[in-house]
């Protein structure tokens, strides 16, 4: 099994000349019907921000991790496909 790809994301708050950093990160996404994006790190903390007022900037591994996810989404897509079960 692949090794999951760690990314970093920095963010600093309206009016803050300060960045902070969120590391090891293995997953994000937003929470549905809300402004808030959650964070998932490789000791599955979840951090939650609210993204009003806030610059986020995501390190270039994430676009790995998104890539490798897209993929092995692709291969199970196949896989099923091959099963030959009615639904999937």
């Amino acid at each position: 099994m692949a090794k999951a790809i760690k990314y970093q994301v920095k963010y600093r708050p309206h009016r803050s000349f300060f960045w902070r950093k969120i590391k090891n990160v293995l997953e994000d996404g937003l929470i549905d019907d809300t402004n808030v994006r959650f964070f998932i790190n490789d000791k599955q903390e979840r951090i939650e921000l609210a993204l009003e007022g806030i610059h986020l900037v995501f390190s270039p591994e994430r676009v790995d991790a998104i890539e490798e996810l897209n993929r092995k989404t692709r291969e199970d897509l196949k896989i099923q496909s091959n099963t030959g079960l009615a639904g999937l």
